[in-house]
């Protein structure tokens, strides 16, 4: 798979492409990320993400020496240097290095990296068929260990939770909070639909608060659907009409098992191809402008 990284406005082969190893974000996952990616050669919806890594930089006091423009344009720069269509985006901004220390203001200024890499067509068998989640063994943290909506480079937890997926065969897992209720998966937003009402967990749940969640609360309440953030538990969503997940990268998913139960009818349901249909009918229209 094709792939170029810029580190500080250098573009680089991923061979070549480094940062010292006294980096906070290496040392501590003192860093900020964002992930999006392209439409034909364009980013989709850098307003949002760019917005959502200047808050993660504001709830951990990171010092940005870069602006917004200084990052549009190293992103496009190192998206035209790529010349593929459609691509992956991961925007990294670390504390940068210094002395070994737990302390802040021991780092120096800040490294920016951007992974450009291909972002082949999702597969057709994750919108047909639906993937199969697990409930995972660990907690989502509280809010008061670390902000969900902090989108930072400490993900050890999603990490496991995600390995625990893996070894038994499932997409992903989904994490619960410490009440019980159910908050994300270890990278997108999770759904439900119950007597034609389309439910996502609320914020105080202890969750992301997702780009394409957003987006999606908005433009199905647009379209007539009552669409809620409510709290649900692992059993409610597994006796669900139907589930799914969203993403940048992947849109909506419908979810039909979960852990060894099938959701509903065990196929992709009449409300998520609805709602699929008016994502990218939105998407489309998004590129026009």
């Amino acid at each position: 798979m094709q792939m170029i990284i810029n580190i500080n406005g250098q573009i680089l082969p991923p061979e070549k492409a480094s940062i010292p190893v006294l980096d906070r974000g290496f040392l501590y996952g003192d860093s900020i990320y964002e992930v999006t990616l392209t439409y034909d050669k364009k980013p989709f919806l850098m307003k949002e993400h760019l917005d959502r890594l200047w808050s993660s930089a504001s709830k951990i006091e990171m010092h940005l020496k870069y602006s917004r423009e200084d990052i549009i344009r190293e992103v496009q720069k190192t998206i035209d240097h790529f010349g593929i269509p459609r691509a992956y985006i991961r925007i990294i901004i670390t504390r940068g290095e210094g002395e070994i220390g737990l302390d802040p203001n021991l780092s120096d200024d800040n490294n920016l990296v951007i992974i450009v890499k291909e972002l082949p067509e999702n597969p057709t068998w994750w919108y047909e068929k639906g993937v199969h989640m697990i409930i995972a063994d660990l907690r989502r943290l509280p809010k008061k260990v670390l902000d969900p909506n902090l989108k930072s480079g400490n993900y050890l937890s999603n990490v496991m939770a995600h390995h625990q997926a893996k070894k038994v065969g499932a997409f992903d897992a989904i994490l619960l909070n410490m009440r019980g209720y159910v908050t994300e998966g270890t990278t997108n937003n999770i759904w439900m639909v119950r007597k034609d009402r389309v439910i996502t967990p609320p914020l105080e749940a202890g969750l992301l608060e997702g780009i394409t969640r957003s987006t999606l609360l908005t433009i199905g309440k647009k379209h007539g659907i009552e669409m809620v953030e409510d709290n649900f538990t692992a059993d409610e969503l597994k006796s669900a009409q139907e589930a799914f997940l969203t993403s940048s990268t992947r849109e909506i998913v419908p979810i039909t098992k979960i852990d060894d139960e099938l959701i509903g009818q065990g196929v992709p349901g009449p409300m998520y191809l609805k709602l699929h249909q008016i994502y990218r009918d939105f998407v489309r229209n998004s590129l026009r402008n």
